[in-house]
Order: C-alpha cells, then sequence, then structure tokens
C-alpha cells in the first residue's frame, strides 16, 4: 500500500494529505476550528464567504473521509496523468467550490420560497432567534427553513464526484471492481447509475442527511470541463 501511495502524483497525493491533515486537526483543536470552517447558509450569522473552500476540506467522521479519500485515491491518479497537474488541481477545485456554491445558492431561493408571508415571529423561530414558537402560528415550513438555516455542509464529495465522473469520461470503458455491491462494472455504466441514484434521492428525499446536490453539481462541474477543454483543442 505504501509504494502504492508513493506511486500517486504530486496534486492527488498533496490532497490527500491535506484533506487527512485537516480531519486530524478537526479531531484534535474541535470547536477552536471546526465551526469556522464548515459552509453555513448564507444568513447564517457564521457564514464567512472562504467556507466555500474550507468546507470541502472538512469531514464530519471516519467512514466520511474514509469514502471521499477511497474515491480520490482510486480515480485520481490516472485523472491528474491524463490531465496533467494544473487542470486536475482546477477541475477538483472548481468542482467542489462551484457545488457548494450552488448549494448555497439553491438552500437561498428554497428558504426565500418557504418563508414568504411569514411573520417577525415565525422568522425568529427560523434564524434561532427563538426556541418558541405558538401552535397557531407554527407551520412545517417553519422547521425545513430553520433546518436549512442552522446546519452547516462540510465535506469533499463535490470535488470527489467530479475525479470520478471525470474518470468515467476519459475512460468509459474500463472496468471498475467494486467491494459493495460485489460486481465488475464499466465506469461509464456506474456513473450513469450513480446519477439515476443521486437525482431518485434527492427528488423523494432519501438519505437526506447525504449532499445528492452538491454530488450532482460537482459531476456536472467536472463533465462540463472536460467538454469545454476537449473542445478547445485537448487530446483527451
Amino acid at each position: 500500500m505504501q509504494s502504492q501511495f508513493n506511486a500517486i502524483p504530486d496534486i492527488t497525493k498533496n490532497l490527500i494529505i491535506l484533506n487527512l491533515l485537516m480531519f486530524l486537526a478537526s479531531l484534535t483543536l474541535g470547536n477552536a476550528i471546526t465551526p469556522h470552517l464548515m459552509a453555513y447558509y448564507v444568513q447564517n450569522p457564521m457564514f464567512q464567504p472562504f467556507q466555500l473552500v474550507t468546507s470541502f476540506f472538512m469531514h464530519g467522521g471516519v467512514m466520511h473521509i474514509f469514502f471521499n479519500m477511497l474515491v480520490l485515491f482510486m480515480f485520481g491518479a490516472d485523472v491528474e496523468r491524463t490531465l496533467g497537474p494544473k487542470k486536475f488541481l482546477f477541475l477538483y477545485l472548481s468542482a467542489g467550490f462551484v457545488a457548494n456554491l450552488l448549494y448555497l445558492l439553491a438552500n437561498y431561493g428554497y428558504v426565500q420560497y418557504l418563508t414568504q408571508g411569514f411573520s417577525p415571529d415565525q422568522m425568529d423561530f427560523v434564524a434561532n432567534k427563538t426556541n418558541q414558537y405558538f401552535t397557531a402560528t407554527f407551520v412545517p415550513e417553519m422547521v425545513t427553513a430553520r433546518d436549512i438555516w442552522l446546519t452547516p455542509s462540510l465535506g469533499a464529495s463535490g470535488a470527489t464526484y467530479g475525479v470520478l465522473f471525470t474518470f468515467a469520461m476519459l475512460y468509459p470503458s474500463r472496468i471498475l471492481h467494486l467491494l459493495l455491491p460485489p460486481i465488475s462494472i464499466k465506469a461509464k455504466y456506474l456513473a450513469i447509475g450513480l446519477v439515476c441514484m443521486e437525482l431518485y434521492q434527492q427528488v423523494f428525499g432519501v438519505n437526506t442527511n447525504i449532499g445528492h446536490f452538491v454530488h450532482l453539481s460537482g459531476a456536472a462541474i467536472a463533465v462540463g470541463l472536460i467538454l469545454l477543454w476537449r473542445k478547445q483543442g485537448a487530446r483527451f
């Protein structure tokens, strides 16, 4: 495993190392850094623009970072060798940043839609200025909007989905041997299956603690960049 890791191109290797260091820092320092680096809803007082970048170097647990870094480890090396280090880094950062930005904008629009016509008391509840609400004024949209307002996002999934879908575009017929489920599948079919799964879960509200919108956005940004570079004459 160590020899395999040493053989990984520099950008992929350093991204994995940086993510691991940030995870260790969050475990060690906890509330001293973690709440400030996650991405908050734009009207939350905790929101800072730099969180659109820092949040995709933060993770919520061992399994969260394990699967994101596994994807980067499995697919990043081949993608980096094909694109070159500069394009690969640009793609990774763009997929992560733009996915977070689109998610922020989508959440802002959704909260504005949910809260139209809300009274000041109802908005105070949404913005966590009070934990009290009266039955006569309560509507379910208050809880949904409050959850969006208060719940930060974190994780490299937008960026790693971008890497995975780039791999599928560059090597569509490459056979991949999956662990869960234990099957072999071509990269292009894995990508199609993931899109269908993420769309289904996003539309029907399955696993709402997972950022399906961010996954799809990261994949779309990466696909768009590959198509743009090919149109500009890139031979990959």
